[in-house]
């Protein structure tokens, strides 16, 4: 392979930070690995993604499931093709076809999230039941009973949302509601946030599928709807505009978004490697404002049992 000459990288909004050089770099993401824009010999453009498993162990696995999923992914799926992958010398590695399309504006412009929004439920509806077969396990939802059972956790969770601290209990409830609705035979992509998505003037791709799941093809749409209540954006009336032909009534929605803040919220408390507190950084901001979601949606509805306003 050959680096470009003269190539820009694209603009990428995503904080965290990748090794770079003088190859045409792509710095969105939160990965520590590596990821370059390239042309190679006979003309084509691709992207190179790797890791250094020797310094970064414990991310190796995200890398060998993107390439085991986008392997399988079939030509209809709206991601980019896989066209081959490496373990060489400590490093692990994949080659993708290049996409030429830029990650949304930050915070979301309403049109770019509607566009989205629609291409994620054609994308779940399509891909229901899943054309490939991945896991069921779904070790991106749930964080409320662990956390319940840890004392400075918890501590910490109550200067960042004392609402949630004072509903531990409900919390814990709902997101056993969640983790059985999270149930389904969708092809579900399960980190559908601004960062993994590229928008074209004809298409919306959807990029980085190492956490590709079996569940309910709602579970993509609320994910990406989680970061526009991050944006200060209310999701429901889009959910409600937007969302035709997704099994979402509104118990569902609550479950799962529970669940999913769970997750977020555990994860943002959590001390992270060094190098990767740029996640936990992004699952705190997001999983607050999860909870700020799920709060409004509960009050409204005045769902029982009672909740702590």
């Amino acid at each position: 392979m050959a680096p470009a000459t003269g190539d820009r990288p694209r603009p990428h909004r995503a904080t965290g930070r990748r090794p770079g050089g003088r190859r045409p770099h792509c710095p969105g993401g939160f990965s520590p690995g590596l990821a370059s824009r390239l042309a190679l010999a006979d003309g084509r453009r691709v992207v190179a993604k790797a890791i250094d498993g020797e310094r970064w162990p414990g991310e190796v696995g995200f890398y060998l499931a993107e390439a085991r999923v986008n392997a399988v992914l079939p030509p209809t799926v709206p991601a980019p093709r896989l066209l081959g992958s490496f373990d060489h010398d400590g490093w692990t590695g994949m080659v993708f076809e290049d996409i030429d399309g830029a990650e949304p504006s930050l915070p979301w412009e309403r049109a770019d999230l509607v566009r989205t929004v629609a291409a994620v439920v054609g994308m779940s509806r399509a891909l229901t039941p899943s054309p490939v077969p991945v896991g069921r396990d779904h070790p991106r939802l749930g964080g409320w009973a662990a956390l319940a059972g840890n004392a400075a956790a918890t501590a910490r969770l109550a200067v960042d949302s004392p609402w949630a601290a004072g509903n531990l209990p409900a919390l814990v409830r709902l997101e056993a509601d969640g983790l059985a609705a999270a149930q389904g035979d969708t092809l579900v992509h399960f980190d559908l946030y601004p960062h993994n998505v590229l928008l074209m003037p004809d298409r919306v791709v959807f990029v980085d599928w190492p956490h590709a799941r079996l569940g309910a093809p709602g579970l993509d749409l609320l994910t990406l709807l989680v970061s526009a209540a991050a944006d200060g954006i209310d999701p429901d009336p889009i959910l409600r505009e937007h969302g035709d032909g997704l099994p979402l009534d509104a118990a569902t929605v609550d479950a799962l978004v529970a669940a999913h803040a769970g997750f977020l919220v555990r994860g943002g408390l959590s001390t992270m490697p060094p190098g990767l507190e740029p996640i936990a950084r992004a699952k705190r901001r997001l999983g607050l404002a999860a909870l700020t979601w799920l709060h409004r949606r509960l009050a409204a509805r005045q769902v029982p049992p009672p909740m702590i306003s």
